[in-house]
């Protein structure tokens, strides 16, 4: 189904004034158009991309977001995207909280190869190590250190041995993988987290002095997560097709679940990364991979990775902002499949 035509390209894939978006380069940080009417506009999208922010700007899962970014495409780039509102564009850099969790696993499966990876590293990675964070205060001191990170004023992460073998949703478990294998690495400057881990991803994403916190501390727009997610659908990545492995699962009232805080039915942890799915004819079905963020940074590829998508936000306060988005992103991708905006 084409949804970028050439003849209106300059209207359907280019007009930030409308808030539309496409058919550019995965890594084109594309520019806000001027002058554009909104009765041109409306005529100029396709009913699936008028269907997609009708839902966007009205769907009950979407109006009490604020301003946000959307944007969804294939292994080739953008299909489409649309800004809410204003202020959020595809470029505009934004904490993206547990977000960072996916990255820098990417990272690491990539530095070590997943086959060299130990039963051990694998636990910190789906987050039944038994390694928890005491407090959730995040690195963000200028010159901290990923080990400095672990001081009694940070993270003081700890051992659990009643939690080693149970999931526990806790940033502690990469915690102590990175005290392990970058610990002298710094949030900014020479030899920060950002020079370790963008050349192992082919990434630009920015540095901050929070970066030292690997499990939620990391900075980026929906144009730089983008990069990340086109590697994932192209196997790029030595986690390409490592999705699905070493899940467990991630669910209130699932086996060996201590804490999780999915509150949308069954669910599984990855490596990094939750694993959605939904019961198709009384079986539980994948349906695809995230890693929401805790201020509304909600990245997402489907099962079979030929589909990606992201919703950028930052509301830092307010409960529950990556479910919220998740469900608001998951409806506009409904609208735009379909062709009809969602209530």
């Amino acid at each position: 189904m084409k949804r970028c035509g050439t003849t209106r390209f300059i209207w359907a894939c280019s007009m930030w004034a409308l808030g539309s978006v496409g058919c550019g380069s995965p890594e084109d940080a594309l520019d806000p158009g001027e002058g554009v009417a909104w009765e041109t506009s409306r005529a100029a999208l396709t009913v699936y991309e008028q269907a997609a922010l009708d839902t966007a700007q009205s769907a009950a899962s979407c109006k009490p977001l604020g301003n946000f970014y959307w944007e969804i495409g294939n292994a080739s780039g953008p299909l489409h995207g649309l800004s809410k509102g204003s202020g959020v564009t595809a470029t505009t850099v934004m904490p993206i909280a547990s977000a960072s969790k996916w990255l820098y696993v990417g990272a690491y499966v990539q530095s070590k190869g997943y086959a060299n990876l130990t039963p051990d590293e694998k636990k910190r990675l789906n987050f039944t190590s038994g390694y928890i964070d005491e407090n959730s205060t995040l690195c963000d001191a200028a010159g901290t250190t990923v080990s400095a990170c672990y001081g009694a004023a940070y993270k003081d992460v700890s051992y659990r041995p009643l939690q080693n073998g149970r999931y526990f949703y806790n940033g502690g478990h990469m915690q102590k993988l990175a005290l392990d294998d970058i610990g002298a690495r710094r949030g900014t400057g020479l030899a920060s987290v950002m020079d370790w881990l963008n050349p192992l991803l082919g990434t630009t994403f920015p540095e901050s002095d929070s970066d030292v916190a690997v499990a939620g501390g990391f900075s980026g727009s929906a144009a730089q997560y983008r990069v990340f997610l086109l590697k994932l659908l192209n196997n790029q990545y030595a986690l390409s097709s490592k999705l699905t492995v070493d899940s467990v699962p991630a669910w209130p009232g699932g086996a060996n679940v201590s804490f999780t805080p999915w509150t949308a039915g069954e669910a599984y942890y990855g490596l990094g990364h939750w694993i959605e799915g939904e019961n198709v004819n009384g079986t539980w079905t994948v349906t695809g991979h995230s890693s929401a963020g805790a201020f509304g940074f909600y990245p997402w590829v489907n099962a079979a990775r030929t589909r990606y998508m992201v919703l950028a936000r930052n509301r830092q306060i307010g409960n529950e902002e990556g479910e919220k988005s998740r469900a608001c992103a998951q409806t506009v991708r409904k609208a735009y499949e379909t062709g009809v905006a969602q209530p």
